[in-house]
């Protein structure tokens, strides 16, 4: 006979580290699945730097529980203030490091390391196994609505028109400052004029390191860092620890819900009755030529998320967060960040425990 979980999750970067551990500690027996060798998804393994969407304006926690425990698990140094926004610098082995650890601590909780979901089925309305284990619910974090590919359910998606990828790598031994836009656009001008897709670069916590965004194809950034050794000063010596560079993707596919989160919800600052979940990042949508657009929630101002967006519309006992939540292409372009994905995390977690408790008691 197979192995049962009560509670399923699928993909183990921000939020389904969260929906994992919030699932384990209701204290349900839970599966985490990756086609990944470790946990980290985009914030772990990707080569970003800096965690988005934890806080308001003003630089206050918007979500208490598990993302500020998590947040205070990964910090080394104080929020940054980036315009209007603020980030929470980090290093992606300590993202790595910190979603072991809680792991570790809940033993009804099982992880399973490059497993590709597969053989999922479903009966009457729900999905009853995957991967050969019998399950009771499924939280989908795969950033890419794995789950509803393989059921079927209808989703919504980006492009690269609006959510464009993009390659994420270090640089280090960088000794130039990067402080100013005047001090980034000395570097980034030179870069333009020799005919490179656009770069963006922001300085790490560490001494000389740098995170490059880079809009170009993966092939072309040794002959960009090439380029800036032999042409920007601070960077003759630069190099990066990766080897092999790859495309991430900043948001894919959207499962619709019950309710369906829209950009003039995020931009209005919408507030739900059954809210589970704040935010207060942009709308941030990049085109496939590497540019940014940026549109703000009014001064002072967040939106809520509600349940309904974290549960499927047709299958019942699927749930959603991260970047897969039930969202329109404006609306995802705020909540795929990372805080917001830590506490769309939990709070699927905890709906899918009171799914199955709700369930048992009927």
């Amino acid at each position: 006979m197979s192995e049962s979980f009560d509670i399923a999750v699928i993909g183990s970067g921000a939020a389904g580290i969260a929906a994992a551990v919030a699932a384990a500690r209701t204290g349900g027996k839970t599966l985490l699945l990756d086609k990944n060798p470790a946990p980290g998804g985009t914030g772990g393994l990707s080569g970003l730097t800096t965690l988005c969407g934890l806080f308001d304006e003003a630089g206050n926690f918007l979500n208490p529980g598990f993302p500020r425990e998590f947040a205070d698990a990964i910090a080394e140094a104080p929020p940054l203030r980036m315009g209007r926004v603020w980030v929470l610098p980090y290093r992606p082995e300590k993202f790595c490091a910190a979603a072991k650890k809680f792991f570790s601590a809940l033993p009804n909780l099982q992880t399973r390391w490059e497993s590709p979901l597969e053989n999922v089925v479903q009966k009457n309305g729900r999905i009853v196994s995957l991967n050969g284990f019998k399950v009771g619910a499924v939280i989908d974090c795969s950033g890419d609505a794995e789950v509803a590919r393989a059921t079927g359910a209808e989703c919504l998606a980006t492009d690269e028109t609006t959510q464009a990828s993009a390659v994420i790598f270090q640089l280090h031994q960088v000794k130039r400052d990067l402080k100013t836009p005047a001090d980034l656009a000395q570097i980034l001008l030179p870069v333009a004029r020799a005919g490179f897709p656009p770069l963006y670069l922001q300085a790490n916590p560490e001494p000389g390191s740098v995170t490059a965004k880079f809009a170009g194809d993966p092939d072309r950034v040794p002959e960009l860092i090439e380029f800036l050794r032999g042409n920007v000063r601070g960077f003759e010596n630069c190099s990066t620890p990766v080897e092999q560079f790859s495309r991430t993707r900043r948001a894919g596919r959207m499962i619709i819900g019950e309710y369906i989160l829209t950009g003039a919800d995020v931009l209005a600052g919408g507030k739900f009755p059954d809210a589970v979940a704040r935010c207060a990042w942009p709308v941030e949508q990049w085109s496939a030529a590497g540019a940014a657009q940026y549109r703000y929630l009014p001064a002072g101002a967040h939106y809520e998320i509600p349940a309904r967006s974290l549960r499927a519309a047709h299958i019942k006992n699927l749930f959603m967060a991260g970047k897969t939540i039930s969202a329109d292409v404006e609306a995802i372009a705020s909540a795929r960040v990372m805080g917001c994905c830590l506490a769309t995390g939990a709070a699927a977690g905890k709906l899918a425990a009171d799914y199955l408790n709700s369930a048992h008691q009927k």
